[in-house]
This record gives structure tokens, sequence and C-alpha cells, in this order.
């Protein structure tokens, strides 16, 4: 009876209180982050490029399997534009595949310690940056709406003033605002809806998102054990290589299944 009691209360209070809410969802969160590692699921990533006056210039799209094998992310190309790979395509992508595979394996303990230490580098970086939204923006509710058939809570995130935060996403985080949505039953995050108030920089200033970028993702419960993200969608004005471009990146995971390293892969024939 005391933990029933314990358990409403704390219920009660996530109910009303966004921070509550919001702390609760980013720690389901790192569960999900983890356990994506489990999984081999395919990734479509759709970019198309438009000129100034908004018209259609180029399109791209890619169809890769996504897996981990040893804590690194391998994908598999299987399809450009719309097409499967040719024959002598899916022999080259899976020689390649099996060529990194086999490295992984034949590694000696201090380079696969070495390479386990930067990945575990990435997915530690991702998780403080996540740990440090609770610091960097100020919640209200805005609301119960329906995703995806199931209820919700809205939160709306605005920049709190004086944030300097510590990690190297501290300063992304001042240049976003936006709503997110997290489900009432499980606290997972459902969707996000973003944009950017100020310019963005990724990788060395090679790539900059400029003010006025829209960022939306949706995430779905995955074999009754994982939140998973299914869609995500960038539309912006961006500088790559000193280029500026109108883009529009649409990317969709499907075909979640769980992954081992007993799990069936094709092999790429002699």
């Amino acid at each position: 009876m005391p933990f029933l009691i314990a358990f409403l209360a704390a219920s009660l209070v996530a109910a009303q209180d966004p921070r509550a809410i919001l702390s609760l969802a980013l720690e389901r969160d790192e569960r999900n982050l983890e356990l994506l590692n489990t999984y081999i699921y395919e990734r479509k990533t759709v970019q198309r490029t438009y000129g100034k006056n908004g018209g259609l210039q180029q399109t791209s799209e890619k169809l890769h399997e996504v897996f981990h094998v040893d804590g690194s992310e391998i994908e598999r190309l299987i399809a450009k534009d719309g097409k499967p790979l040719s024959e002598k395509e899916q022999r080259e992508e899976q020689r390649r595949v099996d060529k990194l595979i086999e490295k992984f394996n034949k590694q000696s303990p201090q380079d696969r310690a070495r390479r386990r230490r930067e990945s575990e580098k990435d997915r530690r970086e991702e998780i403080e940056a996540r740990r440090e939204v609770l610091d960097a923006f100020d919640f209200t509710l805005t609301g119960v709406e329906s995703i995806r058939g199931r209820s919700c809570w809205g939160i709306r995130g605005e920049p709190r003033p004086g944030f300097t935060g510590k990690g190297r996403r501290a300063d992304q985080m001042r240049k976003v605002r936006g709503t997110v949505w997290i489900d009432q039953q499980t606290h997972e995050f459902t969707r996000m809806d973003l944009d950017t108030h100020g310019t963005i920089s990724f990788g060395w200033f090679l790539f900059r998102l400029q003010p006025g970028a829209r960022i939306r993702l949706e995430q779905t419960l995955v074999n009754n054990e994982v939140w998973l993200p299914v869609e995500v969608g960038i539309r912006a004005d961006a500088r790559l290589l000193g280029k500026m471009l109108r883009i529009g990146l649409d990317i969709e995971h499907g075909k979640f299944r769980k992954f081992s390293s007993e799990s069936k892969l094709v092999v790429a024939q002699p």
C-alpha cells in the first residue's frame, strides 16, 4: 500500500508539472538509446534541394539496412533512388560490409577498446546533451492531443535566459525552441516539432542551419519493448561548404527486428 500511495503521488505531480514529465521521459529515452543497438532496421533517406524560387532542383534517395556490431553502427546500402541495387552492386556492397565486420573481429584488444571508446564517447555526449535539456529551457503545458491514437501531453519549450551549459550542444540548444509530445501512459516521447532562431553549425562549420529551420521527429512503440524514431523531417536554408542551399531532408525508419551476432545476414556471392 505505501508503494501504491507513493506511485499515485508521483503520477499526480507529473501530471501537473511539465518539468517532471520531461524528466521521466528523458530517463526513458536513455533506455531507448541503449536498446536501439539491439535492433536491425531499414533507414530511407530522401534529400531534396530547392532553388531560390522554391522550385525542386534535385532529389536523392537511399535505402540502408542498419545494425550494430560490437558497439559500432553498420549501414548496408540496398536501394538508390527507389531502385534496388543491381546484382553486381549488391555483391560489392555485401563484400564491403563483410570486410568491415571481419576487420572488427580481427582487431587487437587495444584497437577494439579504442573503437569502442569512440562509439561510447558519441553515445555519452548524446545522453549528456539530453540531460541538459531540463536546464536549457522554460516549459509550459499546452494541452493534451492524440498522437498515433495515443493520448499525449504537449509541452512547449523556450530557451532559458542565461543558460550556458557544459556540453558541445549547449550552443545549439540556446538557438532552438519548440514543442514535444509525451505519451501519458508510458511517459515516452512521441513527437518533437522544433524551429531554430539562430545559426547552428555542425562539423567544424562545414554545414550550417540558418535561422527558421524546422525539425520534426516522430517515435512509435516497437515490439512492445522500446520507443524508436520512425520519421525525421528537416526543412531549412543551409550553408554547405560555403554554398547556400534550400533543403528538405526526410528520414524514415522501419522493419525493426531484433538483431544479434546469430542473426542471419545476406552473404556476398563469390
